[in-house]
């Protein structure tokens, strides 16, 4: 779907904004939050590589592409978290109740029952999640994102080192030859956009 519906979908969530279903005025179930975000960015990932758009439909505005999308995204995502991971909520944690329950816990259950309750909700919507993202090559790009960001990161830390161990004098020459090859890329992008602009007079 287009970033667009994805993302006015994310924020109807977020909001607690909802259009086609009522949200339960209790709550799903007593568990933590947690779960519930976790589904929603499954459902989200979902979302933004899915494709409901008919391709027969393609040749008609952009306009009437993008306001289906927008309304689909919304429908799917309430459907999503109020129909789908709600009922499975509360089903887990009525489970977990009933089987503390049956292990007779003679200390006060409540507790118990939020953070194991908390637990399995999460274990359940983070594998929903975990799923969503391998097929959907999320994981792919995580991966390549956090190799980036750890090589960025090690030239970084490697940089700084370098400088700290400087003297003052040679601080400075570091900071001139930053400053001008800041200058010299920017006017190789200017002359850059010069000549295609000379090339595009030409045609």
């Amino acid at each position: 779907m287009d970033n667009l519906a994805v993302g006015l979908a994310a924020f109807f969530q977020l909001m607690g904004c909802y259009f086609f279903f009522a949200q339960p005025q209790d709550r799903c179930s007593a568990a933590p939050d947690l779960a519930s975000w976790l589904f929603l960015a499954a459902t989200l990932c979902f979302l933004w590589d899915t494709s409901i758009y008919p391709r027969r439909f393609m040749h008609m505005a952009r306009f009437w592409r993008i306001l289906i999308e927008i309304v689909a995204s919304i429908f799917l995502a309430e459907v999503g978290t109020v129909i789908i991971w709600c009922g499975l909520e509360r089903f887990l944690y009525s489970l977990t109740n009933e089987l503390l329950n049956l292990m007779q816990c003679s200390c006060q259950p409540s507790p118990y029952v939020y953070w194991l309750s908390g637990l399995i909700t999460c274990l359940v919507s983070g594998s929903v999640l975990w799923y969503v993202l391998e097929a959907t090559d999320g994981m792919y790009y995580i991966r390549k994102f956090s190799r980036k960001l750890r090589t960025t990161m090690g030239v970084s830390w490697r940089m700084f080192r370098c400088y700290m161990r400087l003297n003052t004098k040679a601080k400075r020459r570091a900071l001139k030859i930053c400053q001008l090859t800041r200058k010299m890329r920017h006017c190789r992008k200017a002359s850059a956009k010069y000549s295609e602009s000379e090339d595009d007079c030409c045609d």
